[in-house]
């Protein structure tokens, strides 16, 4: 009896290393596959495509002023008046600047460093959370549904500072996500979430460290543990941000004076919640503007999302769990704020990105955990909705196999579409005929994962209704952002005729005409690039950047003008061409 106890120990024992070796390795399995999902999405997009809008290159132009002339405390820009004061504080132009050091050189890709690694490691942070407090299943849908979302791919693959600052504030409230429930913060915990919370305050403004510390609060208070809220260390966190984030803003402010507080106090943070349409930025909407844009943003993970939504809220046993509510008050506290600003923008919601992925985790693996879900979901409206939605993806199949085989359709569509949208007609129709192959595949994918997802449905096959989700997103995504977003960009982007002007000009004196000044021109423009003046002399031989259609209206004392070449591509509304001009 004793040998067989000794055995059966042994046994067990066995049983529990292989059972732990067995997690480590689905664990290491499951990391290294979203590092992988990453790369896939973010990667080609941030690499192949040039810089062809406003917001870019104008962050690419305060890094390269940090790196040749050393504007680290006080960032600033290139601006048609010479230079100004960057419009957000210095912490994602900090790394950009570090990593195109390393790089040997300022670029596109070193620009958009700081958004691909740290939205990557959000991904991965919400992984790594999500299964301390839910399941390994729930985790791991999460991070996959946040990586795949339109408005994350967006912004991880681009040189903003808005991926930077969600990364920061994810990164906190996720601190602050376990230590809900009485547990609090450890000082272990605390001091790197207030740190991050500092860096997020560097990266946008008080915005950083506020919103996540009214998700808290409200948090607390709704759950009636408001008397908790020591656990925190609140006191510990004012000190370190203010350390932080407002010793910059004072050493700031020493260097800048009154145009700092104008810029970076007034405009940036007080004029664009509550009166941005003073600032004629063009962000102003409507309070309800964020619904159909959180909605779009989110795709193609919405409806999973509104049914979870559905389901925390209407189960009495979801709402009293700590973590759950936590997560609706961080999407309701973040919506809510933004909805309240006078400026919006879709890219102003990613803060909430990673809680409504964690929600959407949580609400499948219970779907899949589950051998019936909900009625509703296999009722009419459900199957109408993905019968409508594939219908949508089949659109757009057809209409490239029709453009291939002469029938042009696109060209049809003109008197649908807004006047802007009509006039990229012939730009979209010539990117498809280029990579009409590419296209076809990935189309032909998405519908196919489609088709699959409507089958996994009406069998309520889960996993297998959330595999084909994934698929059909990285499909999309890829074909959006990997495919057709270098192609446009290649096709409105100045640098090759700014590289053709700087090797034409070889070091001649070159300046931009008064009202010509554009943000990726300056970026691809030659070293030394000024501005022109009015009534300045000039010597021989002098050349000017001026839009195209001014060239006849240059007034520089009756000089005679020669228009040496003209951009194929345009400034960022895709309207006008760049000339290269020389005075004689």
């Amino acid at each position: 009896m004793v040998e067989n106890l000794g055995r059966n120990s042994n046994s067990r024992r066995e049983h529990r290393r292989y059972a732990s070796r067995t997690r480590r390795l689905d664990a290491i399995a499951a990391g290294a596959g979203l590092l992988l999902l990453c790369a896939v999405v973010y990667v080609p997009p941030a690499v192949l495509t040039p810089f062809f809008t406003k917001g870019e290159p104008r962050e690419a132009l305060v890094v390269r002023r940090m790196v040749e002339q050393g504007d680290w405390i006080l960032p600033k820009r290139s601006s048609e008046n010479g230079w100004t004061i960057a419009s957000k504080p210095p912490f994602f132009h900090w790394l950009a600047a570090l990593t195109s050091e390393v790089a040997g050189g300022i670029g596109e890709l070193s620009v958009r460093a700081p958004s691909l690694a740290l939205g990557s490691a959000t991904v991965l942070l919400v992984w790594i959370v999500g299964r301390r407090w839910l399941s390994p299943t729930a985790a791991l849908g999460a991070a996959v549904v946040l990586a795949t979302t339109f408005e994350w791919v967006r912004a991880v693959s681009s040189a903003r500072v808005d991926a930077t600052l969600t990364a920061l504030m994810a990164g906190a409230l996720l601190l602050f996500w376990g230590g809900i429930g009485g547990r609090g913060l450890p000082l272990a915990e605390a001091v790197p979430a207030y740190v991050l919370l500092a860096c997020a305050a560097l990266t946008k403004g008080p915005v950083g460290c506020v919103l996540p510390g009214l998700v808290l609060v409200i948090a607390l208070v709704l759950g009636g543990e408001i008397r908790l809220l020591p656990r925190f260390r609140p006191i510990l966190g004012a000190m370190i941000v203010l350390t932080i984030a407002g010793g910059w803003y004072l050493v700031a402010w020493r260097l800048g004076g009154d145009p700092f507080v104008r810029k970076h106090i007034l405009k940036e943070n007080v004029f664009r919640f509550l009166a941005a349409a003073t600032l004629k930025s063009g962000h102003v909407h409507a309070f309800y503007y964020y619904l159909p844009t959180f909605a779009a943003g989110f795709l193609p993970w919405t409806p999973f999302l509104v049914a979870a939504l559905v389901a925390a809220l209407r189960d009495p046993i979801a709402r009293a769990d700590a973590r759950v509510r936590f997560l609706l008050v961080w999407i309701g506290v973040v919506f809510l704020f933004y909805s309240a600003a006078s400026a919006k923008r879709s890219v102003y919601l990613l803060a909430l990105y990673p809680a409504a992925a964690l929600l959407t985790g949580w609400w499948w693996a219970r779907l899949a955990a589950s051998a019936r879900g909900p009625r509703w979901l296999s009722g009419r409206l459900a199957q109408l909705t993905i019968f409508i939605t594939a219908v949508v993806l089949m659109l757009p199949l057809g209409l490239v196999i029709a453009e291939a085989a002469g029938l042009a359709p696109i060209a049809h569509l003109g008197p649908l579409l807004h006047p802007k949208d009509q006039a990229n007609l012939p730009l979209v129709a010539a990117i498809i005929d280029q990579l009409l192959p590419a296209t076809l595949a990935a189309l032909t994918v998405m519908v196919a994962a489609l088709m699959v997802a409507l089958v996994a449905l009406r069998r309520n096959d889960w996993r297998r209704l959330f595999i084909a989700t994934a698929v059909l997103a990285v499909g999309l995504w890829t074909t959006v952002f990997a495919i057709f977003q270098p192609a446009l960009a290649e096709r409105r982007t100045l640098a090759p005729f700014l590289a053709e002007v700087t090797e034409r000009v070889a070091g001649d004196p070159l300046y931009f005409y008064p009202g010509t000044f554009d943000f990726g021109a300056a970026f691809y423009a030659p070293v030394g690039t000024r501005h022109w003046r009015a009534g300045q002399r000039h010597g021989e031989p002098v050349y000017l950047l001026v839009w195209e259609d001014e060239t006849k209206t240059i007034d520089v004392d009756s000089a005679a003008v020669e228009v040496l070449a003209t951009s194929e591509g345009t400034d960022p509304k895709g309207v006008r061409h760049l000339s290269l001009v020389r005075l004689h």
